[in-house]
C-alpha cells in the first residue's frame, strides 16, 4: 500500500468488532462514471443517495449484521489487494453511511466518536438552511400519486415525437418573431418590465411558468424511471423562497438511480424544455396581438421569464440549478460543487500546510482540472449574483436590502473566518504542522493586506466615443427648388469655389424677369418726369429704389439655389441616388462637408469614470470590430457632467452602445443620466492601421495614475452607493 494510502489506522480498534448492515430499504444501482463502475445506494424512505466504488460496495455488502467489520475488510483486502479500501477509508465510509442513515447497527460510545453523529448532521442541515437564507425550501405535499396517474398521458412529450414537435414549435416561434427584434428588445428593458402596472402580472406569469417547470422535472423523472425499471419517485413538492419570493419546487433526486447519464441529464433539463415550449407559444401569441392589450403584455412576460431568465439562471452550471446537475451528469462527476471545494481544501492542506496522507477528492486527472476551474468560477459568480440580488432588493426595499447585506457578510465572511480560526487552533490533523500552518496563514494575510492597501496598481477604465471631423458643416437648402446638378458623393471640394448643388425655381425666375421689367419701366418714367414733371420725381425715385431692392433680394434667392462648399473637405450626401431632379424645400438637409484630415473623438464618460479623468491620463483607442489596431490620442477638453445629448445615437443602448438612453426619446440620443464629454485629438497610429473615418464608433481606454486596489475598490463602492441611493 502506498504512503498516500496507509493500510492501517490507529482508530481501527473502535470499529473492528462492529456488526452493522445496510438498511432493508436500500436499493443498489450500478452506473458508469468516467469509465469506472460505481454503485449508487438509494434509500426510498428519506430519498438519500450515496455513491461508492466497486471495492467499497463489496465491503459494505459483506456487512450482514453477523460478520464483523474486521472480517469483511479482510475478505475485501484478500480479493482486491491494493484496490481495497484501507482501514482509514473504511472508517470514513462507515461514518458517511451512518451519517446518511443508510447503515443500521448499535454503536458503542467510542465508535460514535469516530463517526459523525446523526444529531450533528441534522444540525448542519438546519444551519445550512438558515445560512442559505436567499433560497429557503419549504416542503408541502407528495405529488407522486398525481404524477403516476397522469404520466401515461404526458410522457410522450419526453420521447422522439415530443422532441420533434418541440423543435417545430420553436421554429414557428422564431419565424413569427422575424422582423420584430427591435420591439422585442425594447420591451426587455428594466423600466418597461418593472412598471407598477406590470408587477402583478409579471409575478403571476413567473409562478405559473415555474409550476410547469417543476412539473416537467417530476413527469420526466417518473417517465424515465418507469422506462428503466427503477422507482423514479418524486415525493416532495413545496415552495422555495427565492429571494423572499415564493416559487414552487420539486425534489427529483431519485433520477440519480438511472443508469443512463443522458436520461439523468434530460430530467435536469426537463424544466427548461417545458419553459422554452411555453416561451414559443407565448412568442406566437405576442406577435399576433395588438400592443397595449393585456394578452400582449402577459405573453411578453412569459417570453422573458421562460427564455432569457431561465437560460441565465436555470441553465447556468455555476449556480446549483438545472444547469449544474446537467453538467454534473454529462461529465459523470457526482457532487461537482462540494468536491470542487474539497479539492481546493485538499491542495491547501497538502501543499501549503504540509499535512500527510490527505485523501484527494479527485479520482482522475480530468477531475482535478474540472474541480480547480469550477470551484473558482462558481465562487466568483455566486458572489456576484448575491451582490446583484441584494442591490436589486435594496433598490425596492432599502431596509430589507441592508439586512440581507449584513446576513450575507456573516455568511460569506464572518462565519468562514471563525471556522477557519477554529480549524487552525484545534483540528487534530494539524498537530504536527500547526506552527507552519499558522505562520504561513499570517504571512499570507500580511502580504495580501499590504499588497491591496499599499501597492500602486494600474487604474484603467473604458468608454465609447465617436469620430467626428473638427470642421463639419451640415448643408441645408436655403430656398425651395428642383435639383438639376449635384456633386457625386465622397468628392473632395474646395471652400467657396466648388458648387455642391445647382437647383432651379421657375417661380423665382418669373418673379425676377417681371421685377426687372418693372424696374426698367420705372427708370424710363423717372427720366421722363425729370424733363416733364419734376413734382413726380421723388415718388418715381422711391418706386425705382423699392424695385431695385426687390430685384436684389430675388437675385440673392436665386444665388442660394447654387450651394458652394463652405470650406475644404469631402462632400458626403447619403441620399444622393434619389436627389437628382427632386424638389427640396427650404431648410431641408441634403448632405455635409467634412474635413476628414482633421478629426476629433468625442467620448462619453459616465458618472463613475468622468470625475476621475484628468489631462494627465494616457489614452489608447481601438476600433469597434478591429481591436488589433491601436491609436494614441491627447485629451483636448473635458466638459463636466451635465451633458444629456449624445454626440451620436450609435453610443446609445439602442444602437449597441454603452450609454443608457431614455425610452421616450425617438432619436436615441437622450440619456437617462448626465455624462462627461471628453474630446480627444488623435496623435499617432500603428504603421499598418487603417485611417479613422467620421462616424466610426471606437473604444477608448484611459490609463489613470496608479492607486492601491483598496482605494480603487473603496471609490467604486462609494460611487455605487451614492449613485443608487443618494447617500
Amino acid at each position: 500500500m502506498s504512503v498516500a494510502r496507509p493500510t492501517f489506522s490507529e482508530s481501527w480498534h473502535r470499529v473492528a468488532a462492529l456488526r452493522p448492515k445496510l438498511r432493508v430499504s436500500i436499493h443498489t444501482h450500478r452506473q458508469q462514471f468516467r469509465g469506472q463502475t460505481w454503485c449508487v445506494l438509494s434509500d426510498a424512505a428519506n430519498n438519500k443517495h450515496f455513491r461508492v466504488s466497486q471495492p467499497a460496495y463489496h465491503l459494505v455488502a459483506l456487512l450482514n449484521g453477523r460478520r464483523t467489520v474486521s472480517e469483511a475488510w479482510q475478505v475485501c483486502n484478500d480479493q482486491f489487494g491494493d484496490g481495497a479500501p484501507t482501514q482509514g477509508e473504511t472508517i470514513q465510509l462507515l461514518g458517511q453511511l451512518y451519517v446518511s442513515n443508510l447503515l443500521r447497527g448499535d454503536l458503542p460510545p467510542d465508535a460514535q466518536q469516530v463517526f459523525e453523529r446523526h444529531r450533528k448532521r441534522i444540525r448542519r442541515e438546519i444551519t445550512g438552511q438558515l445560512m442559505n437564507f436567499l433560497f429557503v425550501r419549504i416542503p408541502l405535499i407528495d405529488p407522486q400519486r398525481f404524477l403516476q396517474r397522469w404520466e401515461p398521458a404526458v410522457g410522450w412529450v419526453f420521447g422522439p415525437i415530443g422532441l420533434i414537435l418541440w423543435c417545430c414549435l420553436l421554429g414557428a416561434a422564431l419565424y413569427s418573431l422575424a422582423g420584430q427584434t427591435g420591439e422585442l428588445l425594447q420591451q426587455a428593458s428594466p423600466q418597461a418590465l418593472l412598471k407598477t402596472e406590470n408587477l402583478l402580472w409579471l409575478y403571476a406569469s413567473f409562478v405559473a411558468i415555474k409550476a410547469l417547470h417543476e412539473l416537467g422535472h417530476g413527469f420526466a423523472c417518473v417517465h424515465f424511471g418507469r422506462r428503466e425499471g427503477v422507482s423514479g419517485a418524486v415525493h416532495t413538492m413545496g415552495i422555495m423562497l427565492l429571494v423572499l419570493m415564493p416559487t414552487p419546487y420539486v425534489d427529483a433526486s431519485s433520477s440519480w438511480a438511472f443508469r443512463s447519464k443522458w436520461r439523468r441529464a434530460f430530467v435536469g433539463a426537463a424544466g427548461m424544455y417545458i419553459e422554452l415550449a411555453v416561451a414559443a407559444v407565448a412568442a406566437i401569441v405576442w406577435s399576433q396581438t395588438a400592443e397595449g392589450s393585456l394578452v400582449h403584455l402577459i405573453a411578453y412576460n412569459m417570453i422573458f421569464i421562460a427564455s432569457v431568465s431561465t437560460l441565465l439562471f436555470n441553465g447556468n452550471p455555476l449556480l446549483r440549478y438545472d444547469g449544474y446537475y446537467i453538467l454534473s451528469d454529462l461529465l459523470e462527476i457526482a457532487n461537482l460543487s462540494e468536491r470542487s471545494k474539497q479539492y481546493l481544501y485538499y491542495l491547501a492542506r497538502k501543499y501549503a500546510y504540509g499535512i500527510r496522507n490527505v485523501p484527494s477528492p479527485a479520482h482522475t486527472a480530468g477531475e482535478r482540472w474540472w474541480f480547480a476551474v469550477y470551484a473558482v468560477a462558481a465562487l466568483i459568480y455566486r458572489m456576484l449574483i448575491c451582490v446583484g440580488i441584494i442591490l436589486f432588493v435594496a433598490d425596492k426595499l432599502f431596509l430589507v436590502g441592508v439586512i440581507m447585506a449584513m446576513a450575507s457578510a456573516a455568511t460569506w465572511v464572518i462565519v468562514p473566518i471563525g471556522k477557519f480560526v477554529q480549524y487552525l487552533a484545534t483540528n487534530p490533523e494539524l498537530e504536527r504542522t500547526r506552527s507552519r500552518a499558522i505562520g504561513l496563514t499570517v504571512l499570507c494575510i500580511i502580504t495580501a493586506t499590504g499588497f491591496i492597501a499599499a501597492a500602486p496598481m494600474p487604474d484603467r477604465a473604458r468608454a465609447q466615443g465617436v469620430v467626428e471631423p473638427v470642421q463639419l458643416a451640415v448643408i441645408h437648402m436655403a430656398e425651395n427648388g428642383w435639383i438639376q446638378l449635384i456633386q457625386p458623393d465622397n468628392t473632395n471640394v474646395t471652400g467657396h469655389q466648388t458648387f455642391l448643388i445647382q437647383a432651379t425655381n421657375q417661380q423665382l425666375d418669373t418673379q425676377y424677369r417681371q421685377t426687372k421689367a418693372q424696374l426698367s419701366a420705372a427708370i424710363t418714367r423717372r427720366e421722363q418726369a425729370r424733363r416733364d414733371d419734376p413734382a413726380m420725381l421723388t415718388a418715381l425715385n422711391d418706386q425705382a429704389a423699392a424695385l431695385t431692392e426687390r430685384l436684389d433680394r430675388i437675385q440673392s434667392q436665386l444665388d442660394d439655389l447654387n450651394i458652394q462648399a463652405p470650406h475644404d473637405g469631402v462632400w458626403v450626401c447619403p441620399d444622393i441616388k434619389r436627389m437628382q431632379g427632386v424638389y427640396v424645400t427650404r431648410g431641408q438637409p441634403v448632405g455635409y462637408v467634412a474635413a476628414l484630415d482633421d478629426l476629433i473623438i468625442r467620448v462619453t464618460a459616465d458618472q463613475n469614470l468622468g470625475p476621475r479623468i484628468g489631462h494627465d491620463a494616457i489614452v489608447e483607442i481601438r476600433l469597434e470590430g478591429r481591436p488589433e489596431y491601436t491609436y494614441d490620442a491627447q485629451i483636448q477638453r473635458i466638459i463636466q457632467a451635465g451633458q444629456r445629448e449624445l454626440p451620436s445615437a450609435s453610443l446609445g443602448y439602442a444602437a449597441g452602445g454603452t450609454m443608457v438612453v431614455s425610452l421616450e426619446d425617438q432619436s436615441g440620443r437622450r440619456t437617462t443620466e448626465p455624462f462627461f464629454e471628453v474630446d480627444l485629438r488623435p496623435t499617432d497610429k500603428e504603421p499598418d492601421a487603417p485611417h479613422l473615418w467620421a462616424g466610426q464608433r471606437v473604444t477608448v481606454r484611459f490609463t489613470l495614475p496608479a492607486k492601491p486596489l483598496a482605494m480603487q475598490w473603496w471609490r467604486s463602492i462609494r460611487q455605487l452607493i451614492q449613485r443608487r441611493y443618494s447617500i
